[in-house]
This record gives structure tokens, sequence and C-alpha cells, in this order.
């Protein structure tokens, strides 16, 4: 599944909509676990030959020989074996020293495996935000540098401190190794932990989802790991001052705030659409939901029969999804929150027909990547005019990302080739604006062309407004398309 289909699976939660997401480095660490076990190992045939021997009255290696027909070098090397195990004994009952079957050995007999003591030492990982030991088997984990230049948010826990022996239990070793398939060769019971070693800091990815209450001010944040909600650190989260941190930090420039509130009021006596809205909302996530999650079945069905099963079930849901899109672009004014955003961007740079506009502070090449540009060039082919303008402020930044360096190069090489695209940088941008043909303007917080890319950037309440009545659109293109005169470039 992509990170757009796995976000759209969780992102329902009863009373809370989704404020915002990023893809999130999660801090850990990796070490080395010496621990004493036991192991349990299959009882070789010979020996159990030779304990079966015992239990039938055959005490004598002599004895054994003839019996099982084997060679006495054969019967002495599983006898010091089993000696060494304590599964057999030397004894004299009658003056004479022989071999006999101790309980243990017994036991060994019954179960058909042997039981050592062993000292082995076990790669693991240790969470930082839930300070407990575990096995990230689908990924493998990553510098701080390499989570940096993947464009991760990184999620501060705090202090970093050191695993400690008291946080890490046999148990919950034993239980690690016996859900890792191939992490050890045989069953091993885990008695006592000795020592960590090489203790290293590392990071995996994962998927922040910050949810805002759809009544109050109260702030969830989740955390998707190898695609699966992960409840331990949530909860663990809550706890950290970072998280306090990311609850107030929900909060829009007043600029933009502005252009939002503003963009709202217009229509505000246009017709009661806030019942409407909700409700089309509401049915939307849940078919996008089924969508996503019968997408991620079909990935993993085994037979014939549920796999047609389960295409006719996504056809039946993308169906009722048209019809539902279908219905938003009825209503005039509609709000915008943060997963509403990419389908609108996606939306005019495929099927715009006269012209686009988008004024977006940042631009980030996790966004204009080669698709992007490839699409764009399409609609400048075709005859669109469009209108990109971007900046935070009047100088451009200092040391930028090469690779986000080179998206606004290719913005440049392509406005240099077609007339009718004018691409220039604005400077005090704050408002974020998309504008497709006369079908619809949107107003919002959402930064088009950086959102993904953005690594620095602090979790925000991502909202806004679209307006899909053709006197408005035409209304907020004519006051923004002065912006990109020739004079009024910083």
């Amino acid at each position: 599944m992509t990170i757009d289909q796995i976000i759209t699976r969780h992102k329902q939660r009863s009373g809370f909509r989704l404020a915002d997401y990023a893809e999130v480095a999660l801090p850990i660490y990796t070490l080395n676990v010496q621990a004493l076990t036991l192991a349990h190992r299959r009882l070789p045939p010979i020996q159990e030959f030779v304990l079966r021997c015992l239990a039938l009255n055959i005490p004598s290696i002599g004895e054994m020989t003839a019996f099982l027909g084997l060679e006495e070098e054969v019967i002495k090397s599983a006898l010091v074996t089993l000696a060494q195990t304590e599964s057999i004994a030397l004894t004299a009952p009658h003056g004479k020293q022989s071999w006999s079957l101790t309980p243990k050995g017994r036991i060994t007999l019954e179960t058909a495996e042997l039981v050592l003591p062993e000292e082995r030492t076990f790669p693991l990982h240790f969470d930082i935000i839930t300070r407990k030991p575990v096995l990230f088997r689908f990924q493998k984990p990553l510098k701080h540098r390499e989570a940096m230049e993947e464009g991760l948010k990184e999620i501060d826990a705090g202090p970093r401190k050191h695993p400690q022996l008291a946080e890490i239990s046999p148990h919950v070793i034993e239980r690690i190794l016996k859900a890792t398939p191939g992490l050890t060769d045989q069953r091993r019971d885990v008695l006592a932990i000795r020592s960590l070693t090489n203790i290293k800091p590392y990071y995996i990815r994962a998927i922040a989802l910050v949810f805002v209450s759809t009544e109050g001010s109260d702030v969830q944040v989740a955390f998707l790991v190898d695609g699966k909600a992960s409840q331990e650190h949530e909860l663990a989260f809550a706890r950290t001052a970072e998280f306090q941190v990311v609850a107030k930090a929900l909060t829009v420039h007043p600029d933009e705030q502005k252009e939002v509130d503003a963009a709202a009021s217009v229509a505000a006596d246009l017709e009661p659409i806030n019942k409407v809205d909700a409700n089309l909302r509401h049915s939307t996530e849940r078919v996008e939901s089924d969508i996503a999650e019968a997408t991620q079945a079909l990935e993993s069905a085994e037979s014939n029969a549920d796999r047609d099963a389960l295409r006719e079930r996504l056809r039946a849901a993308e169906d009722e999804l048209q019809r539902l899109r279908d219905e938003a672009k009825k209503v005039h004014i509609r709000n915008l929150y943060v997963m509403d955003h990419p389908p609108l961007l996606e939306n005019a740079l495929t099927n715009s027909k006269t012209r686009m506009m988008i004024i977006s502070p940042w631009i980030k090449r996790m966004v204009v990547n080669d698709v992007f540009v490839r699409k764009l060039e399409q609609l400048l082919r075709n005859g669109v005019q469009v209108y990109i303008g971007y900046g935070i402020s009047e100088q451009p930044t200092e040391n930028p990302h090469p690779p986000d360096e080179a998206a606004v190069k290719d913005l440049q090489r392509l406005a240099t080739r077609y007339s009718n695209f004018i691409f220039m940088r604005l400077g005090n941008t704050h408002a974020k604006v998309l504008i497709k043909d006369s079908e619809f303007a949107a107003i919002t917080s959402f930064n088009w062309l950086s959102f993904k890319g953005d690594p620095n950037k602090a979790f925000r309440d991502e909202q806004g407004t679209v307006m899909q009545v053709p006197d408005l659109v035409e209304q907020k293109f004519s006051e923004l398309i002065s912006r990109f005169q020739p004079s009024n470039t910083p």
C-alpha cells in the first residue's frame, strides 16, 4: 500500500478530525543482548537409541554395540554427550558400574529433545519512546543523516538515555525470539540477561497522525509503524514534553488565518452548507477507508474466490467514491482539511483546461518531483496558462537543500521554454492558493508545493476553504493576478 492509502485507512477517529500528518523518524537504539538461555535441541538419533537401550535395561557398551549394530566408538561418543547433559549417570547398584537414565534423561527420551544451557548474543532494537525492547523486522534502521536526507521529521522523545538491564526482562526477550522466524535455530528459554553491548542510536520510519477534537481543543498523536497503528507509541508519547509542544503548535500564521477566514465569510450567506459538507465528508472518509482496507486485503488474498470478491468490493467502493465526489462539486463552499488538499492539486495538475494558479511559500522536491514536472509541462503544451508564485521572504533561502534547489530550477527551465508559464518569487507569501479554471479556488494554510518535504516544519492544523462558484473564483483570481506583474518581483 502507498503512504496515502495507509493514512486514509487510519484517519477516521470518533470525535476527532485529522489535522496534519508527516513521515517521521522515531528514535531507537540498536544493541546486542547477551543472555543465558536453555536451548531445546532435537535429540540426535544415535543418542535417542542409546537412551532407549538404557530404558530397556541394556546398560553396557558391549551390549549396546551388539544390539544396535554400531561401532563401539560411536556408542562411547553418544554416552559422553548424554552424560554432559546429565541425561545419564554411572551407578553401581550391584557393585558394578553401569550407565542408567537420570530423571532428566527420562524427560529427554519422552520429549525427544535435549535441553542445554548456553550463553548467546541476540541483536535487538530498543524503542526510546516506549522504553521497551523490540525487533523491527520489516525495515532497516536509519542513521540521523539518512533520516534527514529522506525528509523525515525527527520526533524528539526528550534526553536520550541508554537502555538499562532493569528495562529488559528475560520474558520479553523470549517473546521476541519466539515471534521472529529465523532469529534462532531452535526454541530457547531465556533465563537471565547478562549484559547489553554495542549500543548505537538509530531511527525507524513511521507516520505520525495529529488529530484535533471536533468540539474542543483536545489533541491526539497517533503513530503508524510498519503500516499498523501503535497504541503503545501513542500513549507513551502523550506523556512526553514534546507532545505538549506539538499540541501548542497547531496554529496557523495570522496572515494565513485572515485569508482563510475571509474566503469562508465571502459565501457565509450563500447556503447552509455545514451539515451537507459534514455528511459528505463522513461518507467519503468511510468509503476511502473501505477502499484502502480492500486494497490491502487484495494484496494478501490467497484464493481466486477471495480476490474476485475483493475486486468486486473495490469496484463498488470506487464507484461510490466517485458519486460522493461529484456530489461534493455541487456544494458551493466546502471546508478543507489536510487530506482534502492533495486530490485537489492532482485534479488541477491533470485536468486544468484554461488556467491554473498556485501560490505556495516553499517548494520542495518531495512534491515538485519528476512526475509533477511532467504533468505541468503537459498542461503547458496544451496551452493552459499557469502561474506559480513562491517565497516566504524577500531574500532567497541561504544554503537551500540541493534537491529542493533543483526543483526550483526545474520550474525556472520550464518558464524559459513556455511563454504561458509565469513563475515568480513573490516574497512575503503567506497565503496558499490553488485556482483551477473557473471551477474552484482553494484558500488554505496547506503548503501546496512543500507539504511532504519539510522535516523542520512544526505540525499544524492544516485547513481552509474551497469556493466552487465561478464569480467568486474569478474575483479571487483577479485579486491575485496583479502579484505576478514584473514590477512586483522582490
